[in-house]
């Protein structure tokens, strides 16, 4: 590591006031691991580094964090050059090695990373010894010194880095699922914003890009689900045709006497009202026009006495007939077209009436939606379910 490099050292004393079982629990959650485990396996090897490679903002920052949870903590210039420390039989650290003159005390050993003999820790000449920090407990006295003959024990193998967010990886590949499934994206994104808080209160938990990952990609997922198109309606699409009257195969069968009812049909208003003439319909002079669209009632057959037989409604948009509102006319004899109201440009709204024998008596009622759309090869026609 070059000296522009720093690392992060907790000593395992407290500071003034504080609590030891209060102050182990808070970093234990910070590095997301269970109290017993961190007292073990961290807070009992200390003095030791707990991070590398970090630059000095940084570093300060946590060594700050550290002190705000009650427990000391130091910066130290990263050179590479690490040692360790036995006291009372128990080894404590990597540290850096210009960290010992602060760390050891005397009865220590201590050793090179790396190295076989462990020597006994003198002060250097004319340094007077600074009185020791309160530590988390009370230290049992010291044993003597190993004999000079006993080989020196192997350090143990430098501290695991942080642990990562199992969480934090969870919201990722959530997020990951959720642009193949995007009605799961509003559930990933809160997944991701918990994993990102859950990790603001732990700064010593590694995932936070696992975290920004799956907000991106939940992001991206709910930005397309609420993109999606609109539903197509389910009912039949008409093909926009120009306003020229209807062949004789499309043409309902229309009986003798239409042709002679003709004259006694209302007078034409519009463009469409001819058209549905020349197609030998008969206009009943119901109509209505919202914008661009027109909607008319005219009969398919009729009686002898020029009364209509068979009921049908006619849909244009833009002059040009866009398509029937039935499937099939509405006869008096069983249904009849009560009523018909074009909401707006874009929807319609019918009522039938389901008639018995009498045409006069129609009780039953039946209410259906009907939406004008654009469509790919033009504005189409179809029922809303």
């Amino acid at each position: 590591m070059g000296m522009d490099h720093r690392c992060l050292v907790l000593s395992g004393r407290l500071l003034d006031g504080q609590d030891p079982a209060a102050v182990q629990a808070r970093m234990a959650a910070a590095f997301g691991m269970d109290p017993a485990g961190f007292r073990e396996r961290v807070f009992e090897r200390a003095p030791l580094v707990i991070r590398r490679g970090l630059d000095a903002a940084t570093a300060d920052t946590q060594a700050a964090q550290l002190r705000a949870m009650g427990a000391d903590a130091s910066v130290w210039p990263d050179d590479g050059h690490l040692a360790w420390l036995r006291r009372n039989g128990h080894v404590h650290g990597p540290l850096p090695e210009p960290a010992l003159e602060r760390y050891a005390e005397p009865g220590d050993q201590w050793c090179h990373d790396g190295g076989q003999a462990w020597f006994d820790w003198m002060p250097p000449a004319g340094a007077s010894e600074p009185p020791p920090l309160p530590h988390a407990g009370a230290m049992p006295p010291p044993l003597p010194p190993p004999a000079a003959s006993a080989p020196p024990a192997m350090p143990p193998a430098a501290p695991a880095p942080a642990p990562l967010s199992a969480f934090a990886v969870a919201a990722a590949l959530f997020g990951l699922l959720a642009l193949l499934l995007r009605p799961l994206a509003p559930v990933a994104v809160l997944l991701a914003l918990v994993a990102l808080a859950y990790l603001w209160r732990r700064p010593l938990l590694r995932g936070r890009a696992y975290a920004v990952a799956a907000l991106l990609l939940a992001g991206t997922a709910l930005c397309l689900w609420l993109a999606r198109p609109a539903p197509t309606s389910a009912a039949a699409i008409y093909v926009p045709r120009p306003l020229q009257p209807l062949s004789a195969s499309a043409t309902a069968s229309v009986a003798d006497p239409a042709v002679q009812c003709a004259a006694r049909s209302p007078e034409p208003k519009s463009d469409e009202d001819r058209f549905l003439l020349t197609g030998q319909r008969l206009p009943t002079g119901r109509a209505q026009r919202k914008g661009d669209t027109y909607v008319a009632e005219a009969a398919v057959t009729v009686d002898a006495q020029c009364q209509p037989n068979d009921l049908q409604l006619y849909v244009f948009h833009h002059g040009v007939l866009i398509g029937t509102v039935l499937d099939k006319a509405a006869g008096l004899a069983n249904t009849r077209l009560a009523d018909f109201s074009l909401v707006d440009d874009q929807h319609l709204r019918i009522t039938l009436a389901q008639c018995t024998d009498q045409p006069a008596d129609c009780a039953a009622t039946t209410v259906r939606e009907f939406a004008v759309m654009p469509g790919g090869g033009g504005w189409t026609l179809g029922e809303m379910k």
